[in-house]
C-alpha cells in the first residue's frame, strides 16, 4: 500500500479523470465509467503493474470499509495472518466493519424504503392533495414548490418526485406550463440538499470529506465542517433566488417564455408529458392513506438522527468543554455522526414499514406487494450506492497520484494568486458534472484535488474550496441534459426532458454567474462579507433589469 508512485503528481495523473469523462460520453453509464476510472488510476499507482494493479484496487477497498488486518494488509494477507496465528479471534480477519461508511449505506437503504411505502400507502397522495387545498393562485403555486422543496430536503430524488406532483396537479388548474413548475422543483430539489445537514447528499458529501481528509492529513470534524461549508455555497443561494425573482416577476426566458406564451394564448402545453410515470414507485398504492403515513417515516428517520448527535454529543462532552466552547459547540464536536446516521437509517426503515404492514393488515395491500415494495426502496437507491462506493474507492486514487499537488504546482507555477482557487474550483466542478452529468461522481475526482490545492497552498481556503465545488457540481448537474436530477424532476413534473433542460440552462446559467461573482469577491478580498455583498448586488442587478423589462412590457401592452 505504501508503494512509492513514479507518477505521482505529474500531467499524466489527469489519464483517469479524461477516461472516465471520455466513457461517460461513450456509454452515458456512470458506474461502469467510474470503475474505468478506479481500473486505470490503479494502475498508474501501481507503476504499470497488472498483478500490483489488482492488489491496489483490493487493498483500497479493504481499507475503507474495514479497520482490521484486511484494512491494512489486504484480505489474502489477513488470511495468511490468522493461519499463522490460530488462537486469533475469527473477527480479526476483517476486524470490525467501518461503521462510518456502512452507516451511510444503511442511511441511504432506510431512505430508500421510506420513499418506497409513502407511495404504497397512499401517504404522498394524501399529502399532495392536502397542500393542494391551500393554493389559490398562480404565484402561490409557484411558492408552494419552493416551500415544499425546503421542507423535504432529505432527499433530491424524493423532493423532485413528491414536489413534482404537487406541482404537475396545480399547473393545469392556474394555468402554468410543466417546463416552469419543473424548472421551480429541479433549481430547489438538490441545491438545497447540499446545505441540509440530515439527506442523502449530506452523508454522501460527508463520506467524501472524510477520505479528503484522510489523504492529506487534515483533523477536522467533518460534521462541524460541513456546517462551516454552507455560507460558502453562492450558488444555492443563488439559484433560490432565481426562482424566487422569476416568481414574483413572472419572468420567463427565451424557451420559457414560449411555453408561458402559448398557454397564455389558449394553447396547448407542448412542454408536458403525461406519459411519465410520476411516483410510482412500486405497483399499488393504498387509497385510505393520510398525511401522517407521508410525515411519520420522515419524522423518525430526522428525529432519531438529530436525537442521537445530541445524545452522543452530551455524553462525549466534558462540563469543562461545554463551559468554555458552549453546549451547541460542544455536541458537534464530539457526537458520533456515524451511530446517528446509522440509528436514523433504521429508524426511518423500520417505521415505513411498520407503517405499510399496518396496511397489510387494514387488507388495502397484500403481503406480496409489501414485499415488492421494501425491494422497490432499496434497488431505488442502488445507483446512488453504487456511486458512492465507487467515488470513495477512485477519491482514495487520486489522493494517492496526487492530482492536487499538480494542480497546487501549475497555479503557483502561473503566479495565479491563491484567492482565485475557490473560483477555479467552482468552475472544474460545474464542467465535469455538466459532461458527467452526475453531482456525486464529481465530488469523488474534484473533491480531492480541491483539499490537496488547498493544503498545499493556503489551508485557509480548504472549507471555501471545497464548498465551491460542491456548488460548482450541482451546477453542473442542474444544468447537464444527461444529469439523473434532470431526468426525474422532468418525471415527476410530468415535463419532457428537453424542453426542461432547454427552458431551464438560462436559468442555471445565470445563477451560476451571479454565484461566480460571489467567489470572486471573496477570493480577492478574502473576506466572506464581501462575497455577499457582490452577490447580492448581482442579484438586485437582475432583480432592477427583470422589473424594467417587465415595465417596457406593460407600458407597450
Amino acid at each position: 500500500m505504501n508503494m512509492e508512485v513514479n507518477l505521482a503528481a505529474t500531467a499524466w495523473t489527469l489519464i483517469p479523470i479524461v477516461m472516465t469523462i471520455a466513457c461517460v460520453f461513450l456509454t452515458r453509464r456512470i458506474l461502469l465509467s467510474m470503475t474505468v476510472g478506479i481500473v486505470s488510476a490503479a494502475f498508474m499507482v501501481a507503476n504499470f503493474n497488472l498483478f500490483q494493479t489488482v492488489r491496489t484496487i483490493e487493498r483500497t477497498i479493504f481499507s475503507i470499509f474495514f479497520t482490521g488486518p484486511a484494512s491494512v494488509q489486504g484480505l489474502d494477507d489477513a488470511i495468511v495472518e490468522v493461519m499463522i496465528h490460530p488462537n486469533a479471534h475469527a473477527s480479526a480477519l476483517f476486524g470490525f466493519a467501518s461503521r462510518w461508511y456502512f452507516s451511510i449505506i444503511i442511511f441511504l437503504l432506510g431512505l430508500g424504503i421510506i420513499t418506497a411505502f409513502v407511495v404504497i400507502t397512499g401517504g404522498s397522495r394524501a399529502f399532495v392533495q392536502s397542500v393542494s387545498k391551500r393554493v389559490k393562485t398562480r404565484k402561490g403555486v409557484q411558492f408552494i414548490t419552493v416551500i415544499v422543496g425546503i421542507v423535504l430536503m432529505i432527499d433530491d430524488y424524493f423532493n423532485a418526485m413528491v414536489n413534482g406532483n404537487i406541482g404537475k396537479t396545480l399547473a393545469k388548474k392556474h394555468n402554468l406550463s410543466r417546463a416552469r413548475v419543473t424548472y421551480n422543483v429541479d433549481s430547489i430539489a438538490a441545491p438545497i440538499c447540499i446545505v441540509a445537514p440530515v439527506s442523502s447528499w449530506a452523508v454522501a458529501i460527508m463520506g467524501n470529506m472524510g477520505r479528503v481528509f484522510d489523504d492529506i492529513g487534515y483533523q477536522g470534524n467533518i460534521f462541524l465542517d460541513f456546517i462551516r461549508m454552507i455560507p460558502y455555497h453562492f450558488y444555492v443561494f443563488a439559484a433560490i433566488g432565481m426562482v424566487i425573482v422569476t416568481i414574483v416577476f413572472d419572468f420567463n426566458m427565451f424557451t420559457m417564455k414560449k411555453y408561458e406564451n402559448n398557454l397564455k394564448a389558449g394553447g396547448a402545453d407542448t412542454s408536458a408529458d403525461d406519459t411519465s410515470v410520476g411516483l410510482a414507485l412500486a405497483d399499488v398504492e393504498s387509497g385510505k392513506g393520510t398525511v401522517w403515513d407521508f410525515w411519520v417515516p420522515i419524522f423518525c428517520l430526522v428525529g432519531a438522527t438529530v436525537g442521537t448527535m445530541i445524545i452522543t454529543g452530551v455524553q462525549a462532552s466534558t462540563p469543562q468543554q461545554m463551559a468554555s466552547d458552549g453546549i451547541v459547540y460542544s455536541i458537534m464536536d464530539n457526537m458520533s455522526l456515524s451511530m446517528s446516521l446509522l440509528l436514523g437509517g433504521i429508524a426511518g426503515g423500520v417505521s415505513a414499514l411498520y407503517i405499510g404492514l399496518r396496511h397489510v393488515r387494514a387488507g388495502e395491500v397484500t403481503t406480496e406487494q409489501y414485499w415488492k415494495a421494501v425491494w422497490a426502496g432499496m434497488r431505488s437507491m442502488r445507483t446512488a450506492i453504487g456511486i458512492l462506493c465507487l467515488s470513495w474507492v477512485l477519491s482514495s486514487l487520486i489522493g494517492r497520484l496526487e492530482v492536487g499537488r499538480f494542480f497546487a504546482g501549475v497555479i503557483e507555477g502561473a503566479g495565479i494568486y491563491s484567492g482565485f482557487i475557490p473560483f477555479i474550483m467552482f468552475v472544474t466542478a460545474a464542467v465535469m458534472a455538466f459532461c458527467i452529468g452526475t453531482s456525486w461522481g464529481t465530488f469523488a475526482i474534484v473533491l480531492p484535488i480541491a483539499g490537496a490545492v488547498s493544503y498545499a497552498i493556503d489551508i485557509n481556503l480548504l472549507l471555501p474550496a471545497m464548498s465551491a465545488v460542491l456548488s460548482g457540481a450541482v451546477f453542473g448537474d442542474h444544468a447537464s441534459p444527461i444529469s439523473d436530477t434532470t431526468v426525474l424532476s422532468s418525471a415527476g413534473a410530468g415535463c419532457k426532458v428537453i424542453p426542461h433542460f432547454e427552458s431551464q440552462l438560462p436559468y442555471a446559467i445565470t445563477a451560476a454567474a451571479l454565484a461566480g461573482v460571489g467567489y470572486l469577491a471573496f477570493g480577492l478580498s478574502g473576506n466572506l462579507f464581501a462575497g455577499y455583498i457582490a452577490l447580492a448586488a448581482s442579484i438586485a442587478l437582475v432583480v432592477a433589469l427583470v422589473w424594467s423589462s417587465g415595465r417596457k412590457k406593460g407600458a407597450a401592452a
